[in-house]
């Protein structure tokens, strides 16, 4: 049963290819790929705020567009950056700073993460997967990069 959802998996990163985001803990942004802004319907949307949260099953974060909601929570507002032509959010809870720490990420960089759709409960959510090329040694405080067992 676990190699099928591997497969699954794996599918879903070649369907949703074009569909990314660039996270940044300097600044707790994360900005959209076009692809994402296209297939999500952004720019049909009259007003757009953002839930971002943590699937506790998985360990990974996710956002959905405009959700309701029976209590209030902070939401994030959809900004387009003129200078750069890219349109993202600044989530604050949980931080950018958050995200990297639990994927094992070094903060000082920008890195783009792969998106997947997901679909529960008639309630649409981008899955922001976790990278699998960095592993994190919180203990001495150094990120290395995993090397290839190919060779």
């Amino acid at each position: 049963m676990r190699h099928f959802q591997t497969i699954i998996d794996w599918f879903e990163r070649i369907v949703w290819k074009s569909c990314y985001v660039i996270a940044d803990a300097k600044d707790n942004s994360i900005t959209f790929s076009k692809g994402l802004f296209g297939r999500a319907g952004i720019s049909k949307m009259d007003k757009v705020k953002v839930l971002c949260f943590l699937i506790p099953e998985s360990g990974e974060y996710a956002f959905t567009f405009n959700p309701e909601l029976e209590q209030e929570t902070q939401l994030a507002d959809i900004m387009y950056n003129d200078k750069y032509k890219c349109v993202g959010f600044e989530s604050l809870v949980p931080t950018v700073n958050r995200i990297f720490y639990d994927y094992g990420l070094p903060p000082e960089i920008k890195v783009k993460l792969s998106i997947v759709g997901r679909k529960n409960n008639g309630i649409r959510y981008y899955v922001i997967c976790k990278p699998k090329r960095y592993e994190a040694y919180r203990s001495c405080g150094e990120v290395t990069r995993r090397e290839d067992k190919t060779s």
